[in-house]
């Protein structure tokens, strides 16, 4: 790991730590080099930083190209592995960037619902994380997020932010090689977010009674998300 990338981290953090009670449960599923898919549910634009202070391993995320316009922000987020997506439509090019990371045995963060779901929620998976760990043949780490949503009231010490990490998943378990390809893609992206949803039920304190829906992807407001 970079020391800089070690430092931010480190200073994220404890950041997280101290405001919010930052807990994280199953670092040890994650592989300390080899290639990996680190798969989480997606509820605030907080999730890649909670991400990148709580692993401890170095990770490259997708970034919605907007934030490269401000060239500090942009040249800080690079430096810390962020790469630019178009949110709308099929982005081949960040696709084919996440395929490089893991080909050189990087860890890659990817949110299958490919935008925000609603609070306590799920959106349905979208076919891209599908199409990258079936392009790699890397393992798929499941990730839930819980508290992101709402961080002031983990400050106040309610629910507080937290991190479950599950054990690496290969793609023969999560769909059959026989599928047809595109259906293959879209039904690991549907198991990855479904396994998800059952580390939602391990938060510490057991604070998810119950999976959250799924919801379909009509509830964006914004059509180029959907």
């Amino acid at each position: 790991m970079r020391f800089g990338y070690a430092l931010c981290s480190w200073l994220v953090r404890w950041s997280l730590i101290l405001l919010f009670g930052l807990k994280v449960r199953g670092q040890e599923n994650i592989p300390p080099q080899e290639k990996c898919i680190l798969a989480s549910n997606h509820r605030s634009n907080l999730d890649p930083m909670i991400m990148g202070g709580g692993v401890r391993r170095e990770i490259h995320f997708f970034a919605k190209i907007e934030l490269f316009k401000n060239r500090l922000l942009g040249s800080l987020i690079r430096y810390l592995n962020a790469f630019p997506v178009t949110r709308s439509g099929f982005d081949r090019k960040a696709l084919n960037q996440s395929r490089e990371i893991l080909n050189q045995g990087g860890a890659l963060l990817i949110f299958p619902e490919g935008t925000r779901a609603p609070s306590g929620g799920f959106l349905r998976a979208k076919i891209g994380i599908g199409w990258v760990a079936c392009l790699t043949d890397a393992p798929i780490v499941p990730v839930y997020i819980h508290g992101s949503d709402h961080p002031w009231r983990a400050f106040f010490r309610r629910p507080r932010i937290s991190i479950v990490i599950g054990a690496p998943v290969s793609l023969s378990e999560l769909a059959s090689p026989e599928l047809p390809a595109k259906e293959r893609y879209q039904r690991i992206s549907e198991e990855t977010l479904e396994r998800i949803r059952t580390l939602s039920l391990e938060t510490p304190g057991q604070v998810v009674k119950e999976k959250g829906p799924i919801y379909q992807r009509d509830v964006i407001p914004y059509p180029h998300l959907r």
